[in-house]
């Protein structure tokens, strides 16, 4: 999500341009955050790794698929088309949104895994949920919400400029004017830019020692059948224990980012990959 008040904010908008008022809107707004109601997958994450449908039910999941926008207005629309297409509106707005932010979606779901993302903002960008919040408050004051819509779309407009003038390859924002970047050389570099161009960047070893080609396909060909394979772009390899343990390089120049946060374990032994989650270990399938 795209912060889930920034949904609702942007669903009270267009319950304002459906004619609704009052309560009513406030009401029909909550339809533009409904799709995040996957959120209880964060506290079911133990169980909903090990099966094989979690790539479906974790959060941006089934929720955010063009599919179940389709299916979910089809249904309404035998009721009330004019509701369904209030739906329909939300819904892509909602992916739309979501779209827009470095976490992306995977609208293909459950035809395909690919996620895509413009990677513009982080999840949390100040403007865009100032601009969202302008959207929500105009019926409060009399104002036709499509002046804060204009505000909404011209804000990401421009920062789709801005990111357009930075000469690097794969940004991911990382504050509200902040990009992290990484290139693959020897080893690998990790940098961060800002929006004028200012640049910082450390040199990250791609492999620790006891790593050898063999160890490398069998850990390479489990990862990329991860539904965590998304938020490894750049790996790190480093012998702990029995186990590899696996980093975006990305990681060492910003530890706290729950973007880069993910950390895999690969058994030597057992050849699965795991990670840990509240001190237990989880395997993915």
């Amino acid at each position: 999500m795209a912060a889930a008040f920034i949904h609702y904010f942007l669903g009270l908008g267009i319950a304002y341009l459906f004619g609704y008022t009052g309560i009513e809107a406030v009401m029909v707004g909550l339809v533009g955050a409904v799709q995040d109601l996957d959120f209880v997958s964060f506290f079911l994450y133990r169980r909903i790794m090990k099966t094989r449908y979690a790539r479906l039910l974790m959060h941006r999941g089934i929720t955010h698929t063009l599919l179940f926008v389709l299916v979910t207005s089809g249904v309404v629309f035998l009721v009330s088309p004019w509701f369904s297409l209030l739906i329909l509106t939300n819904f892509m707005l909602h992916i739309f949104t979501d779209f827009v932010t470095s976490w992306g979606v995977s609208p293909l779901l459950p035809f395909s895994d690919k996620r895509y993302s413009l990677g513009l903002m982080t999840i949390f960008d100040v403007p865009l949920t100032v601009t969202s919040v302008l959207v929500g408050a105009a019926g409060f004051v009399s104002v036709s919400p499509i002046w804060g819509f204009a505000a909404f779309f011209g804000y990401i407009f421009v920062r789709f400029l801005l990111k357009r003038k930075l000469q690097y390859r794969g940004l991911l924002p990382m504050g509200n004017f902040t990009y992290a970047f990484c290139r693959a050389e020897d080893d690998y570099v990790v940098g961060k830019v800002d929006i004028f161009g200012r640049e910082e960047t450390v040199s990250v070893a791609k492999y620790g020692s006891g790593i050898d080609d063999l160890l490398l396909e069998k850990i390479d060909a489990k990862i990329k059948g991860s539904m965590l394979s998304h938020f490894m772009e750049y790996p790190t390899y480093a012998v702990e224990d029995n186990s590899v343990k696996i980093r975006d390089a990305r990681s060492y120049l910003f530890p706290r980012s729950n973007r880069f946060g993910f950390t895999l374990f690969f058994d030597r032994e057992s050849e699965k990959v795991y990670m840990m989650v509240g001190g237990r270990r989880v395997e993915l399938p």
